[in-house]
This record gives C-alpha cells, sequence and structure tokens, in this order.
C-alpha cells in the first residue's frame, strides 16, 4: 500500500491482482482520484472484494486466430483518449488486428460506459469513474502476443493519451479549428 503514495497511475499489466491490503490501497488509489489501467490478458485475475472496479464483469478468452483476427470498429473519438486522433491523417487504429481479448460485459448502468469495440460489438476499451478516480480496461494486451497494435503507429500516442487522461493532468490547447467554441472562463 506504501507504494502507491504520489503515484498518479497503476498499470495492471495482464497480472493476477491479489486481494487483501493491496486491493485495500488500489480501491483507495483510485477513490481519491487515482487512475487504473487494468490490461487485461491471458494471466489477469480480478479479486472479488475489487468487482466494482471494473465496468462490468471479466470474462473469457475471446480467440480470434482462425482467420483475420478482429479490428477496432468503434472508436469514441470525442473522449479525451482518442480525441488527438479524430482528425485527418493522425492515426488509423482500423489497421491493427486482435487475435485475442478477453471479455468484459458493460452494463447500461451510468457508471461504466465503451469507449472502443472490437468489429464484432465485443468490447476493447472501457471506461468507470470510482470515487474521483478512473478506471480504463483494455481487454487486449499491449504487446503483439494478442494483437499487433504496437506495430502500429498510433501505438505510443495511444499509450500516452491513456496515461495522461487517467493522470488527470490535461495541458492547455494550444490550437483551435475554426469554428470550435472557446470557453474564456
Amino acid at each position: 500500500p506504501g507504494d502507491l503514495d504520489g503515484v498518479s497511475v497503476v498499470v495492471m499489466n495482464d497480472r493476477a491482482i491479489p486481494g487483501g491490503s493491496t486491493a485495500g490501497a488500489i480501491r483507495s488509489h483510485v477513490q481519491d482520484g487515482g487512475g487504473l489501467l487494468v490490461v487485461m490478458g491471458e494471466r489477469t485475475r480480478w479479486p472479488p472484494e475489487l468487482a466494482d472496479l471494473l465496468p462490468g464483469p471479466l470474462g473469457d478468452v475471446l480467440d480470434r486466430e482462425e482467420g483475420r483476427g478482429a479490428r477496432l470498429g468503434q472508436v469514441d473519438y470525442d473522449h479525451p483518449v482518442f480525441e488527438i486522433f479524430q482528425g485527418p491523417r493522425t492515426g488509423d487504429f482500423t489497421r491493427a488486428r486482435f487475435f485475442r481479448s478477453r471479455s468484459l460485459t458493460v452494463g447500461d448502468s451510468a457508471a461504466g460506459h465503451v469507449l472502443a469495440r472490437y468489429d464484432d460489438g465485443s468490447v476493447a476499451l472501457a471506461e468507470m469513474r470510482v470515487g474521483k478516480g478512473r478506471v480504463l480496461a483494455w481487454t487486449s494486451t499491449m504487446d503483439v502476443l494478442w494483437n499487433d497494435l504496437a506495430r502500429q503507429p498510433v501505438f505510443l500516442p495511444f499509450l500516452h493519451q491513456l496515461v495522461r487522461y487517467l493522470s488527470g493532468r490535461t495541458g492547455a490547447q494550444s490550437a483551435f479549428l475554426a469554428g470550435a467554441i472557446l470557453d474564456l472562463s
């Protein structure tokens, strides 16, 4: 628990989350305004006492190795994580292929919502707010074992955006499109 003092973002990259004091420390971190990125690979195990920190229940591995794999079919480009990719020639998420992912069912509650889906409709990235903090759940890996996103030009800027958003740090917008509304307050 003391390891989380002064930390803005915790990344759980395909790991089993222990229960007990570690689970309590993660909960406190998020409720107090910290960010949590859960990368759901094959080794991800989620303790029951933290079930309410995920946007939905963690399911089985979806295997798409037969065929061409899935692609990102729906992305919320209005969300801060994807906002920098919404313009022309700013990155193409549809080129990445996903051969495996974890099933995640996001309910209709206001607690969680889906930011990206694969072309088969399953959840790729979901978000929920807990207390003052945020949790993002990515249903594939961040390496090349389950997908080839790490080989795409959007990968590194995407990681930067994930961490920037989860940390709560937002830089001043340096440019605006013609016709955009500028809030001077």
